[in-house]
């Protein structure tokens, strides 16, 4: 009789950064891709201080880690002689295969979110340091420019001993820029630090300043005074695809560049929930298909609210949001189908039904036609974490 041949029981080491939910969906994804494939043994170590685990405790066979830019810890981690996959930037550096955000997509996300919301003006909060990475707001001013609009860029010396001093400071400068404006931050901790500042300035979120954080950790983003809108890093995906990646090693396969996962979208809380279109006649037709596009209602119907001829209407529409009325009735449609897709056991008969559309079926034709998937299989995909 033949002998089965046992597969390989790899020992790999997680050196995540876990007080954030960004480390902490990062190591689900691992374990996602190690109950596929495996399984691993982990070694996970209760605090990290960008140091390899003594070898008595660990000497296993790959590493998946945040080396951040911390030479000395990147030599060790080359010195070891492992497979390493990197979860942080910058990307192409040579150093190690790396699984990263993408940044680029971050940044078109947060921008179509405030652009939805018809913001013209822009500014961007980060820390010192962004050039290299993560270059969040190089990104966001780049784009912002390319659309003809304008960005302010903050990002003054962090003292983390001077609170109230650095507070102020921040609130200066929110006090300074034109108003309404969007602000997008370069973490939630950054954004969170941006609301505690416009409450000493006096400055009103979001009727002024419409503040948009980076990583949606729910906990932070739901104490937040107002609740704050954040941009979803597909962090479950990321830790999915470093494992992965380093398996691809593990089994002799040629490394094939690096990885840059997008963005899953935004979850918009109270404090971007404005509507800053200078427009107020076109101001008053978008409240109104938001309030009620999952009614069945037609462009004829938001018409009827206002003193203004079709072509008029239409033409005015379009300047201040980008897209003709009837996709922006659609648009909304199918971000309340998909929100219950993910978040609703529902069959797509009662979802058509909530949302204002006539059949299920022709609500599925449209949603393959704009998102090229079916219901159903956007619902597993964006369940299991992947790209939708």
């Amino acid at each position: 009789m033949a002998l089965v041949r046992r597969k390989r029981l790899y020992n790999v080491a997680l050196l995540i950064e876990t007080t954030r939910s960004y480390g902490r969906n990062i190591l689900r994804g691992v374990a996602d891709y190690a109950r596929l494939h495996g399984p691993w043994l982990f070694h996970l170590p209760t605090e990290i201080h960008h140091a390899l685990p003594p070898i008595e405790e660990w000497n296993g066979d790959g590493i998946i880690v945040q080396p951040h830019q911390d030479k000395a810890f990147i030599d060790a981690l080359q010195k070891t002689g492992k497979p390493v996959i990197s979860l942080s930037g910058p990307p192409g550096n040579g150093k190690f295969p790396t699984v990263l955000a993408d940044q680029q997509a971050l940044v078109e996300t947060a921008m179509g979110h405030l652009r939805e919301r018809g913001f013209t003006r822009f500014a961007y909060c980060g820390y010192p340091g962004e050039v290299v990475w993560p270059p969040t707001g190089r990104l966001f001013s780049e784009l912002v420019t390319s659309k003809g609009f304008t960005c302010e860029v903050y990002q003054a010396a962090y003292d983390a001993s001077e609170r109230t001093l650095r507070l102020t400071q921040l609130g200066k400068w929110l006090q300074e820029l034109p108003k309404p404006i969007a602000l997008l931050c370069g973490s939630d901790g950054r954004a969170r630090e941006v609301l505690d500042a416009c409450r000493v300035a006096n400055v009103a979120v979001p009727d002024e300043i419409a503040v948009l954080g980076v990583n949606d950790d729910e906990l932070i983003c739901e104490l937040a005074n107002p609740p704050l809108s954040s941009v979803i890093h597909n962090t479950r995906r990321i830790g999915y695809e470093a494992a992965q990646l380093l398996d691809h090693i593990f089994s002799g396969q040629k490394e094939s560049g690096d990885i840059l996962v997008p963005p899953l979208g935004v979850k918009s809380r109270q404090s971007t929930d404005l509507l800053s279109i200078e427009d107020r006649e076109i101001a008053q037709a978008v409240r109104y298909i938001r309030e009620n596009a999952c009614h069945g209602i037609r462009v004829q119907d938001v018409l009827d609210t206002l003193a203004l001829s079709r072509r008029a209407f239409e033409m005015r529409f379009r300047e201040a949001i980008g897209r003709p009325p009837h996709e922006e009735i659609r648009r909304v449609q199918l971000e309340r189908v998909k929100e219950l897709l993910l978040n609703s056991d529902y069959k797509l008969e009662k979802i058509a039904e909530m949302t204002g559309f006539s059949t299920a079926q022709y609500l599925a034709g449209l949603f393959h036609r704009v998102t090229n998937m079916t219901p159903g299989a956007w619902r597993r995909t964006a369940r299991a974490g992947g790209k939708v």
